[in-house]
């Protein structure tokens, strides 16, 4: 069985090529961006601050060659009653998570709470935050699979209501969307998606034949668009997917499936709006 973390889970649900690719041929990848690196310095700093919601816990020190010690001392933190715990380690049927904050209410059921540095407001919709369920449903199956009975599932997110006074209200400055019923609707189809990504894990030397599309892009940008579009289908810098948007009825991956992706290629009768057709003729 081929062990996954929480992050390779993610995107395997997004594209079961990238989970291949980062498992066994890393190099095509493109290593992320000074802009990606700064939005995860952001999240360090969005999830220290989140701890002070649940003051007084203790932090599992993350250690990439000691993930046993961190099993460990999770289960020790539990085992001496401590309430609250931010990265809480747990390992299930070769699925690796690490939970933002666990809380430990005082029956012995917990609590999962998921920061993001995005943001949220009264007027956004929970289908907005998919992605971020997505990622909690993993940690739910997990701390249940280790048997745990979950009281409620959160996402803590940056509340953009919030105008900071002389001092920051870190109770005013988060939202917590409760999404523990969202994630319950998942659980049922994770152990045949886990199946799915063994499946494809099992042959080391060949690697998934998925074509491009929105997934590329949706939730997230690819780290592996680079090989899979501009190495395997030599699409040019500038092509049909810069004249439309890559949506899930794109023109732009009608046209790729007719095999044109150059722009001049694109056809006179082909249907466009006058805008883009300027676009096109220019």
């Amino acid at each position: 069985m081929q062990n996954l973390s929480k992050s390779l889970y993610t995107r395997g649900l997004q594209c079961t090529k990238v989970l291949w690719l980062k498992k066994y041929k890393k190099d095509v990848l493109t290593p992320p961006s000074e802009q990606a690196l700064s939005v995860f310095k952001t999240g360090d700093v969005v999830g220290g601050l989140a701890c002070d919601l649940f003051p007084r816990g203790k932090e599992i020190p993350f250690n990439r060659d000691k993930i046993d010690g961190m099993l460990e001392l999770t289960k020790q933190y539990i085992d001496e009653g401590v309430k609250d715990i931010y990265e809480a380690t747990f390992k299930y049927e070769g699925v690796l998570i690490m939970v933002d904050i666990l809380h430990i209410n005082d029956d012995g059921s917990v609590e999962i709470y998921e920061v993001k540095s995005s943001t949220w407001s009264a007027k956004k919709k929970i289908s907005e935050i998919q992605k971020y369920i997505e990622d909690a449903s993993i940690q739910h199956y997990v701390l249940d699979g280790c048997g745990f009975e979950i009281k409620k599932t959160s996402i803590v997110l940056l509340n953009t209501d919030y105008i900071m006074g002389t001092e920051l209200e870190i109770d005013k400055l988060f939202s917590i969307v409760d999404v523990t019923e969202n994630v319950l609707a998942l659980q049922e189809n994770i152990p045949a998606t886990l199946q799915t990504f063994q499946d494809v894990l099992a042959d080391k030397e060949h690697e998934p034949d998925v074509d491009i599309g929105r997934h590329c892009k949706h939730p997230y940008e690819c780290d592996a668009m680079e090989y899979c579009w501009k190495v395997q289908r030599e699409i040019p810098d500038y092509s049909v997917f810069n004249i439309f948007s890559l949506t899930a009825k794109s023109k732009a991956l009608e046209l790729y499936k007719q095999g044109i992706v150059k722009v001049e290629d694109i056809p006179d009768d082909f249907e466009i709006s006058h805008k883009q057709r300027e676009t096109v003729n220019t």
